[in-house]
């Protein structure tokens, strides 16, 4: 009986520990979605659906997901894009204007690689470069490229860098 009287409160205090640790971990302060194909995290703006060999994933940007088709040597299917200056989905990718090649990058990662002699080494490739954002209208698109640099231009043009179609 004293058993009891100990235990049960004792379990009652465990149980709203781990539903308190559970809440914090999982719904307060979630893990970053992670891009399918670089783990990058996925920001709003920039995410795009892809599908490569019949497998969907959301990715960081288009880029990323040209790179990865051009590694596997398979078609890429664009499923969906985000608008860059709203982060709405556009649902289809054709219709959208792109800029390649500014001065933002929205994936950019901080981590500087060294060689063994802790020397910053040159990245002489990233697989998300050069920078490619959506926009749901040309003049949106130009507008960004008078102040960010870089060149506007189709889905047909962009998709003729996926050599696989």
């Amino acid at each position: 009986m004293n058993f009891r009287r100990i235990a049960t409160p004792g379990i009652l205090i465990l149980a709203v520990v781990a539903a308190a640790f559970g809440w914090i971990r999982f719904v307060a302060h979630p893990k970053p979605v992670a891009c399918g194909y670089c783990s990058r995290p996925l920001h709003a703006n920039s995410i795009v659906t892809a599908e490569i060999d019949g497998k969907r994933t959301q990715v960081c940007c288009l880029r990323c997901a040209i790179t990865e088709a051009n590694q596997l040597r398979k078609p890429l299917r664009v499923i969906t894009v985000h608008d860059y200056s709203t982060g709405a989905a556009i649902l289809s990718p054709e219709t959208a204007w792109y800029v390649e090649g500014s001065r933002v990058m929205p994936c950019e990662h901080g981590v500087m690689h060294m060689d063994e002699a802790k020397k910053p080494q040159t990245m002489v490739f990233d697989r998300c470069s050069p920078g490619t954002m959506a926009f749901a209208t040309r003049q949106q698109a130009e507008d960004f490229t008078e102040t960010n640099g870089g060149a506007t231009i189709s889905f047909g043009q962009l998709m003729s860098e996926a050599h696989y179609q």
